[in-house]
């Protein structure tokens, strides 16, 4: 019986200490450093592509936040008229472009631009309902970002 409690206790042992050695470090994506953070929305505004004078500023009765990772993972959430949603998801970036893949939905890519290292433009494709008829229309949107 010494015998087994004897290795029982060596196996543990081994596992205790193999775990304690880590994962090994993942190097940071380079191009995805300079996003990784909170930013904060300061400006989101949503154009229709069929009428640009219909122009939805979200930021009127939202916010809207987005936590980027090391691991290239991100955490969004917008407010909107008081109901928070939030999205997880993926983030990469490239030559002026960043594309968002939630873990559920669509990717969205959009073009942007560092106006300093902590605020940032970011516009491209996406949808809206302007005339709340519950379909969704081709629209732009264009977004101020400010690093926390």
């Amino acid at each position: 019986m010494r015998r087994n409690s004897r290795s029982a206790l060596g196996i543990i042992l081994a596992l205790t200490l193999s775990a304690g050695c880590g994962d090994p470090v993942v190097p940071i994506d380079e191009a995805l450093e300079p996003f990784i953070g909170t930013w904060d929305a300061e400006v989101i505004l949503v154009t229709s592509d069929a009428d640009t004078t219909q122009v939805a500023d979200l930021m009127e009765n939202g916010s809207f936040a987005i936590n980027v990772q090391e691991s290239g993972s991100y955490t969004a959430t917008l407010t909107f008229g008081g109901i928070p949603l939030t999205e997880f998801g993926q983030v990469s970036v490239g030559n002026g472009v960043i594309t968002l893949r939630p873990d559920m939905g669509q990717p969205a890519t959009s073009t942007y631009v560092f106006v300093t290292p902590s605020y940032l433009e970011v516009e491209g494709p996406t949808e809206f309902d302007f005339n709340l008829d519950g379909t969704l229309d081709p629209a732009v949107i264009y977004m101020e970002w400010r690093k926390r």
